[in-house]
């Protein structure tokens, strides 16, 4: 039992379990033609003896890139094969994953290709199994499995606690349930079960900020003695690295949970307002588009998928999207906000200054309601109730003297006294 101490998509830590299958091997192929890669198939079934098991990503139906997935397939295999004929791109990229985890690799290249492929230094310095025909391999590979060390298995704490210490072990566990229940607990007080793409942190007491500070360091420690990480846990985790502006880590712990519940719309809604954080924004609506395929017509994916298309510039569907959400959940004060904005965007101000000016009458002082009705009036060329509106936004949160320094919209009020007062 083994784990990934970063995850190499987004370099923070894993959450995820992996165990390692003795006799396995992950193909890195690309894919040929059917004639081929049946080929391809029955020299490897043929070369390598009863009891091994090959792995590849083709056979996941609907990946094509690298994915959490993927990499939780090239982990738990022992061994790496990677037919390089192709020169493809992906098989690179799973063959370095396997070179970087210290998995023994076999390399195939047809002959004649040699001059199309750019191996770099480290790559050359692996034997490579030149073939001609796929049955060429067969020999030879045989005799390369038969000499194969044997796979390093990264050591599990918890299982050698149990071997050594069984009761320790058992109270090691009540423990762990123990942590992972407060945890639950303090997110639901917290009220971050769900997240809100328009927040970037939700307020919660110092006390109750220490607690689940505390808490989440206690589940990193338990990560580390081997304990694995369940849906539920994940999720919450998720929402509450967002709520911190830890987008990364945020990613990781949904990209996990998706594993875990591949048709949960609430964990594709959370990963997209996440990846809208990152500003991956094409990333984002297809996991806005796979939650609305799972729960057609949700107001809140909706007002995010509207979010991302309008950072996309696609201010129609934007707009369709926010109507909808609204037609769903009328009065939402941060769908009306982003509707604003968006009206703003298609220059129809009268509209987005409407519906600036409801979402400020449902939630009074909303710093960023403020800010965007001092952008929509000193566009508007009024300047007195910008200035007035800007100063009540930096009132709030200061953060918005900074953004007005370079903001655009305030272009018309640059050269006020007021203003440069308001930004000093």
């Amino acid at each position: 039992m083994g784990q990934i101490i970063r995850c190499p998509l987004v370099g923070v830590v894993c959450s995820k379990p992996i165990t390692i299958q003795e006799n396995s091997f992950f193909l890195a192929e690309a894919e040929e033609p059917d004639y081929d890669l049946q080929r391809r198939k029955k020299a490897l079934s043929e070369a390598i003896a009863d009891g091994y098991k090959i792995r590849s990503a083709l056979e996941e139906k609907g990946i094509n890139a690298f994915t959490c997935k993927i990499c939780e397939m090239i982990q738990s295999c022992a061994y790496g094969i990677a037919d390089i004929s192709q020169n493809n791109a992906n098989v690179f990229l799973e063959l370095g994953m396997m070179l970087a985890l210290g998995k023994p690799t076999i390399i195939l290249s047809k002959k004649g290709q040699e001059r199309n492929l750019k191996l770099p230094s480290d790559v050359t310095a692996i034997e490579v199994v030149p073939f001609a025909e796929y049955l060429d391999i067969i020999d030879q590979l045989r005799e390369i499995v038969r000499k194969l060390p044997s796979p390093v298995i990264p050591p599990n704490p918890l299982e050698d606690i149990s071997k050594i210490q069984p009761q320790l072990a058992e109270e090691l566990k009540k423990q762990a349930k123990e942590i992972v229940a407060e945890f639950k607990m303090s997110i639901e007080e917290a009220k971050l079960s769900s997240i809100v793409i328009s927040e970037e942190k939700r307020d919660i007491s110092p006390e109750l900020s220490k607690r689940l500070g505390k808490l989440e360091e206690k589940l990193e420690d338990l990560r580390g003695l081997g304990f694995s990480t369940d849906a539920d846990t994940a999720l919450l985790r998720g929402n509450y690295f967002f709520n911190q502006a830890k987008y990364e880590e945020a990613l990781a712990s949904y990209n996990w949970c998706a594993e875990l519940r591949s048709n949960d719309p609430l964990v594709f809604n959370n990963r997209g307002a996440t990846y809208v954080r990152l500003e991956r924004y094409e990333e984002a609506l297809a996991d806005y588009n796979r939650s609305l395929e799972l729960k057609p017509d949700d107001p809140d994916t909706l007002s995010n998928r509207g979010v991302t298309y309008s950072k996309l510039e696609k201010y129609e569907e934007a707009l369709a999207d926010y109507n909808h959400s609204l037609e769903l959940k009328p009065d939402d004060p941060a769908t009306l906000d982003n509707r604003g904005v968006n009206y703003s965007k298609l220059g129809r101000h009268e509209e987005a200054l409407a519906d600036c000016n409801r979402s400020l009458e449902l939630k009074p002082d909303n710093p960023l309601t403020l800010h965007n009705l001092a952008c929509l009036f000193s566009l508007g060329g009024k300047a007195g109730e910008a200035l007035a509106y800007l100063e009540k936004a930096i009132d709030k949160d200061d953060k918005y003297r900074e953004m007005a320094k370079t903001d655009e919209d305030f272009d018309s009020i640059r050269d006020a006294p007021r203003f440069r007062k308001l930004i000093e």
